[in-house]
């Protein structure tokens, strides 16, 4: 793999270049006056483009800037492709508006009739769109780490993975019956429509990568939804994740989905490649095996993100003057039900580094355990000195023990007078002179 931030400042320049491409074609868009609905829905559609790629520039922009921050490079390796895809296709149909425009002989545009990419504006508009939902759930892998809600992104994944299923029928059936061109496309655009089918499919692949890590994160929540002894607390608590347990089935009718879209996808390139020239047959064969790196990528990506946890705890509670610290070095999400704290007790609850455990202990512990061992010599030495003021003739007679320590040594047997005293010593404060 190339150097992270070399991977950070192509794809971010990639994403600035799109960003403004998009925009551009908003702008031109917006200049048509026209109450009319196709052109509405362009302009809606365009929009969305711009605001996701514009969130994905500032984060790329944050990452360059603070190499700390983690991004997953295999993802943002594979948006490069369909984010210039996207760019491309918004620069060449900008192009193509104008043609359109200029050539049209009547003062009402009836954008339907636009020809573009062997297609309508509709068909670009779906196109479009396909780019929108897969720039989006990259973008939601790379903003994972604020653990966003799964069944969100699942929705996403899934919408996203039933479009572009539609979009390579569609390509598929536009490839099979178009005819050779004799010359330029209507549009001017010449826009080969086997690109157009490869970098879908590498939208294909950027779903399939979201669909291992959301499928991690789905089987390490396995245990803890499974495991749980029956009683009352089950109930809440299947209640609580019922959201994960739909997440699974629906990630699974994913990857059955995905399998059968591969398989049909697979078929049709061995298809192209024995009736294909030479030059398409190499591209084909680059891009196959572009597609063995990806899920190589896949599959390493998925091994690191199984290593993440989530720590589930029901209820915390500190009572009587006690401190409580419940904190965790190792989950990435941290969820407590319940927390009470009464009666002078003190709680901390929360997930922190290594780094961050150690210095929290130096902080709230040290000082508080140094007074209190303090505060016992101290108290120990002032009995000790009170002890050998008040009986000043008893210090002779018997050793003074601390920190209950007895000694060996012998003492010499004392008669019952000084037995008494020393047992009583308040009883023979009272008697000057002994007796």
């Amino acid at each position: 793999m190339a150097d992270p931030l070399s991977i950070l400042a192509s794809l971010l320049g990639v994403a600035t270049a799109a960003v403004q491409s998009t925009r551009s074609l908003k702008e031109a868009a917006g200049r048509y006056k026209t109450r009319d609905a196709t052109l509405r829905r362009l302009l809606n559609e365009v929009g969305d483009v711009e605001n996701i790629l514009t969130a994905l520039e500032q984060l790329l922009q944050a990452a360059t800037s603070q190499p700390a921050l983690d991004v997953d490079m295999s993802m943002a390796e594979l948006l490069q492709g369909p984010i210039e895809r996207c760019s491309e296709i918004c620069a060449k149909f900008e192009r193509a508006m104008g043609h359109f425009s200029n050539k049209s002989k009547l003062d009402f545009l009836d954008w339907t009739k636009m020809e573009f990419m062997r297609g309508d504006i509709n068909q670009f508009m779906d196109t479009v769109a396909g780019y929108k939902a897969t720039i989006s759930v990259g973008l939601g892998v790379l903003t994972m780490l604020s653990h966003q809600a799964l069944e969100e992104y699942d929705v996403l994944v899934k919408n996203t993975i039933c479009d572009l299923k539609l979009r390579l029928q569609r390509i598929d059936d536009r490839l099979r019956g178009a005819a050779p061109a004799s010359g330029p496309s209507s549009s001017g655009t010449g826009i080969d429509l086997n690109d157009e089918r490869q970098v879908t499919e590498q939208c294909l692949r950027i779903c399939q990568d979201a669909k291992f890590y959301f499928e991690s994160v789905a089987i390490r929540d396995a245990p803890f939804l499974q495991d749980r002894p029956l009683g009352g607390s089950t109930n809440y608590l299947q209640s609580k994740f019922e959201a994960q347990l739909l997440t699974r089935q629906a990630l699974d009718d994913n990857q059955t989905s995905l399998v059968r879209i591969i398989t049909r996808l697979r078929e049709r390139l061995e298809s192209v490649i024995l009736g294909g020239d030479s030059s398409e047959r190499s591209q084909l064969q680059e891009d196959i095996q572009a597609s063995k790196q990806c899920l190589e990528v896949c599959k390493l990506a998925s091994t690191e993100v199984s290593n993440q946890k989530i720590h589930i705890i029901g209820e915390v509670l500190a009572d009587g003057d006690s401190d409580h610290v419940v904190v965790t070095t190792l989950a990435d999400m941290f969820n407590v039900g319940k927390t009470i704290s009464k009666n002078r007790s003190a709680l901390l609850v929360g997930s922190m580094s290594d780094e961050a455990l150690m210095q929290l202990s130096r902080d709230r512990y040290d000082s508080r355990f140094r007074s209190a061992i303090t505060h016992d010599h101290a108290t120990q030495s002032s009995a000790v000195i009170a002890s050998e003021t008040s009986h000043p003739g008893l210090t002779s007679t018997q050793p003074t023990k601390t920190n209950r320590q007895t000694t060996n040594e012998r003492t010499p047997a004392l008669s019952n007078e000084t037995r008494k005293r020393v047992s009583d010593p308040v009883a023979s404060l009272g008697k000057p002179g002994g007796e």
